[in-house]
């Protein structure tokens, strides 16, 4: 053999590469899971758990939070005395955060974080159940699709009722009727039972009705009643039956924890607690504003939920990705008919059909930035149209309301001007996608809206609301006269009073801000059964109650007189005693 034959040249062997057209380039900034993870984490952050304790209770949550410094029960007690519309599931959480942090009583905090970490998990949820079909860039964009609403970013019950508010008027300006304004929709998201329903919906399209499906839908039904049954129910029939799928079972999962809960209750309350809490759904009658309130709520991404209805959108999915959308945009459909016309199911819609919208919305825009050139004409016209209109509608929403600001207000000035500028900006950048053909810009301009909002809720809706809309001043104004551990009792207006009108009962968020247990009797006598204590009993009363004190019941004297937010006086009364009692001997002193 010769030399050349025999003497071999060193050879590098480089691993085989597979190279697939749906994967991500080296080059992709949306590559890696470790970049995926953090992106989606801080955008949940942003939006969902930032400034999540600072807004002060509505009427609402105050009830909610007056029974988180209670004990555990099968609802809550407000006022001492059982609240049928508040079910365990939804108040525990509330109940082990005023434990852990919230002191001698229950803070607002108590409400707003349980109920924002809950907000934090249904992104979190959507984002891992987009990005396992569509990949990781759409996860990113369905966690800013879902946390980046008006609905995740406010969850107020205050904030989210004033569009409710506005189409009452919309309807009158239309169509002269009083209907809304004379029976207004209070919504309740209460997230804490919409991720209950989310994670059972999410089972029973993938896997259909089991077990587990009845189990989460009985566990939704513990924070928001019954109506979560018929939210998991109402969908099964449109997604159709699965291979394996165990109905059965799931009606007896479901079945199980509702009938532990009612024999909960009716060996710990009165069964008219337990009938109550059944039928309080039935009476808030239908929602006739469910479809405007989430397409307004699901701003500024709710116009883009349209893309899906495109072929050329569609066809970039796989078969799991097309399956997974449309189911959802069936159970959106679904829910928004049953929601709308049967009375009670409207508020434990909310939630799904929020995020039903947001996952179509984040797929749509998972080919829009994917592959924008095989889209047709008209996916990209609506694209353009949806993000300018949204753009612009938000600067020509802000520049005038925080241009006031700016003026009148001296605290929030140079946020108000850094809100006008971002107002600005974001058609500036769409306007310039569109004129150079690049749907990213389109998306950062929508993205620079969620900024807005967030940054305008954060730094200014919530401290005007905090020091002037709510009750949050005038409840810490009484409670600094009273001990910590003192209790606040008042009378019941009409009981004792029937002159006095509704508007000066004293209204939950005042009670509850006043950071002391709350109590309502029936009449001035029975402090005499009330339990005394160290302290007298302390005794918020229309100036009218205090001078008509009658002699049968417990002596009382002036403590201060104080004023609400109209002008109106009321009067802190305490029976006698020492305000501080003198434990000096009991403590060895």
């Amino acid at each position: 053999m010769s030399q050349a034959a025999t003497t071999r040249t060193p050879e590098i062997i480089a691993p085989p590469r597979r190279h697939r057209a749906d994967q991500p380039t080296e080059s992709s900034p949306f590559q890696g899971v470790r970049l995926t993870t953090t992106l989606v984490v801080a955008i949940i952050t942003v939006f969902t758990l930032l400034g999540a304790g600072r807004l002060d209770l509505g009427p609402l949550e105050a009830r909610l939070g007056m029974a988180s410094g209670e004990r555990i029960g099968p609802f809550g007690l407000v006022y001492g005395a059982w609240e049928p519309g508040l079910l365990p599931a939804r108040l525990v959480p509330s109940q082990l955060w005023a434990w852990f942090y919230g002191g001698v009583t229950a803070t607002a905090a108590s409400v707003r974080w349980p109920e924002a970490i809950a907000a934090a998990l249904i992104a979190l949820v959507a984002s891992r159940r987009v990005g396992a079909v569509l990949g990781n860039r759409a996860a990113i964009l369905a966690a800013l699709t879902t946390a980046g609403t008006v609905a995740m970013i406010d969850r107020s019950a205050a904030g989210l009722g004033l569009l409710d508010g506005a189409i009452a008027w919309l309807v009158y300006g239309v169509t002269g009727s009083y209907a809304l304004m004379i029976k207004p929709i209070v919504p309740d998201l209460n997230l804490i039972a919409g991720l209950g329903a989310v994670l059972a919906l999410d089972r029973l399209r993938s896997r259909g009705p089991d077990l587990a499906v009845g189990l989460l839908a009985g566990v939704a039904s513990l924070a928001g009643g019954w109506p979560m049954l018929a939210v998991v129910a109402v969908p099964s029939f449109v997604l159709g039956s699965k291979e394996g799928a165990k109905p059965g079972r799931a009606v007896v999962g479901a079945l199980a924890i509702g009938l532990a809960w009612s024999v909960w209750a009716w060996s710990t309350a009165r069964f008219e607690a337990w009938a109550a809490a059944v039928a309080l759904p039935l009476v808030k009658g239908p929602t006739w504003t469910l479809a405007l309130w989430v397409l307004a709520y699901a701003l500024p991404w709710s116009t883009l939920a349209v893309l899906p209805a495109f072929r050329s959108i569609r066809d970039g999915w796989s078969e799991e990705g097309k399956t997974f959308v449309l189911d959802w945009l069936k159970i959106v459909g679904a829910l928004a008919l049953a929601g709308t016309l049967i009375p009670g199911l409207g508020n434990a819609a909310r939630v799904p059909i929020l995020l039903g919208l947001a996952m179509a919305s984040a797929a749509g825009l998972e080919r829009v930035i994917g592959d924008w050139s095989s889209l047709s004409k008209g996916a990209k016209r609506t694209f353009w149209t949806a993000t300018i209109a949204g753009t612009v509608g938000w600067a020509a929403l802000a520049s005038p309301i925080f241009g006031y600001v700016a003026a009148a207000i001296g605290a929030y000035r140079s946020l108000a001007i850094v809100l006008i500028g971002v107002a600005l900006i974001a058609p500036a950048v769409a306007l310039a996608g569109q004129t150079k053909a690049r749907p990213i810009l389109g998306v950062l301009a929508m993205v620079l809206v969620c900024l807005g909002l967030k940054l305008a809720h954060w730094g200014v809706i919530v401290p005007e609301w905090n020091y002037r809309a709510s009750q949050g001043p005038w409840g810490r104004a009484i409670g600094q006269w009273m001990p910590r551990t003192a209790t606040l009792y008042f009378i019941n207006a009409t009981t004792f009073n029937p002159g006095i009108p509704d508007r000066d009962r004293w209204p939950a968020d005042l009670a509850f801000h006043t950071g002391r247990k709350v109590r309502q009797i029936p009449a001035p006598e029975a402090l005499d059964v009330e339990p005394r204590g160290r302290s007298p009993h302390f005794v918020l009363l229309h100036p009218s109650e205090f001078e008509r004190w009658p002699k049968t019941a417990p002596p009382i004297q002036l403590v201060r007189t104080l004023q609400d937010r109209t002008g109106e006086p009321r009067v802190l009364a305490r029976t006698e005693g020492p305000m501080y009692p003198d434990r000096r001997k009991e403590l060895g002193e």
